[in-house]
């Protein structure tokens, strides 16, 4: 082999690998820095899914304690005999029927 052949050759075939291993590390880099993106990305929508759970858990037990208070029978016969002048039956106008 000439020199000229042999620098050639060595020049060919180092290049050749050091372009393909950079193009590898870029590559890789390039492919690190979007996995982080979409992990903050993932983790803001975690924390705001997390919060909005929260949210609705708080409201939730809201209404089950509305829903109590609304459906209470000392709620109900109060607004049965302030607004429909609902009274409660002596026991002589009560008929039981037996079957």
């Amino acid at each position: 082999m000439t020199r000229q052949s042999a620098v050639q050759h060595l020049w060919n075939g180092s290049l050749l690998k050091g372009l393909f291993l950079s193009v590898l590390v870029l590559s890789s880099a390039i492919a690190v820095v979007y996995t982080q993106y979409l992990n903050r990305n993932l983790h803001i929508q975690l924390q705001q899914l997390q919060e909005n759970r929260d949210k609705l858990h708080i409201e939730w037990t809201q209404l089950l304690l509305e829903q109590g208070t609304l459906g209470s029978d000392i709620r109900v016969e109060k607004i049965a005999r302030e607004h429909l002048n609902m009274l409660l039956p002596s026991p002589n106008q009560v008929l039981v029927i037996k079957p």
